[in-house]
């Protein structure tokens, strides 16, 4: 049967004795029509389009309206780029396409994998000053129950980064032990520069700092302002989507970038950029 797709133009409903407003719509364009079924309107259908996964929206509308056109992995993987203002190369994006469509040895996208990550750019209020906080999710799946579910990887508030605060100044003499380190108290008190008093081996938790923050209330959520997804479980390769909300076809949840990553690479991009410590 043809994909009906109704937009709904208005609902007015009053009370005027007994009677009610009626509903007034207005069928679609096929533009709309198409435009609707080219949009990537979630992450999931942008994992089912690219496993060419065969009950997809825009596979039955393109059965239903050219039947006699072969629909081919290739040609739905490219409508999943971004072409306005794109952040990849032409050349390595076929190249991509080509590998991944490869029959000999085809890939395909896990939702339950734990090689993507979803980061969401959130507004928090620190100390009731307004601060951007970057945090990083990821699919969690249970051993013991199967059950999955995402969780908190890492986070990244720069302005709780105190590393950089050193003073040579400070430190507790190599006497401090005859006093039964009695400076120990002035040191855990100087929060600015309480690094100068750690091990040169100490690893900062950008995760741990920003728990922290919000255990003692320092911190308070207040929205997220985007997501963007990063895929590194595909052998060589590193991409990441992200949502385009405007008219026509390439809409929705697109990739945004292409690159090649070894595995040490994409080790050194979930500590700098994903800040999973």
């Amino acid at each position: 049967m043809k994909m009906r797709l109704v937009f709904l133009l208005a609902v007015v409903l009053c009370f005027q004795g007994n009677s009610f407003g009626q509903v007034v719509s207005a069928p679609i364009s096929k533009q709309q029509e198409s435009d609707f079924a080219f949009e990537v309107k979630t992450i999931d259908e942008f994992i089912e389009r690219f496993n060419n996964d065969q009950y997809t929206l825009i596979r039955q509308y393109l059965e239903t309206n050219f039947p006699k056109k072969p629909i081919s992995r290739f040609d739905l993987i490219r409508t999943l780029f971004n072409y306005q203002e794109p952040l990849w190369d032409k050349e390595l994006a076929a190249q991509f396409v080509k590998t991944v469509c490869d029959t000999t040895q085809e890939k395909f996208l896990d939702f339950y994998s734990d090689t993507w990550y979803a980061q969401a750019e959130c507004l928090v209020k620190y100390k009731g000053v307004p601060k951007k906080v970057t945090i990083t999710l990821q699919v969690f799946v249970s051993d013991r129950t199967g059950a999955a579910k995402w969780v908190v990887v890492g986070a990244r508030a720069p302005f709780l980064d105190f590393s950089k605060r050193l003073d040579s100044k400070k430190f507790l003499n190599p006497i401090s032990h005859a006093t039964d380190f009695i400076g120990l108290k002035k040191a855990m008190e100087d929060k600015m520069f309480v690094r100068n008093y750690l091990t040169e081996k100490f690893k900062e938790s950008h995760l741990n700092k920003y728990l922290a923050a919000v255990s003692t209330g320092d911190i308070v959520f207040q929205q997220i302002n985007n997501v963007t997804y990063h895929f590194l479980s595909l052998d060589n390769w590193l991409f990441t989507v992200k949502e385009y909300i405007r008219p026509g076809r390439n809409s929705g949840w697109l990739i945004q970038s292409l690159s090649k990553r070894t595995n040490a690479e994409k080790e050194d991009y979930k500590k700098n950029i994903l800040f999973c410590d």
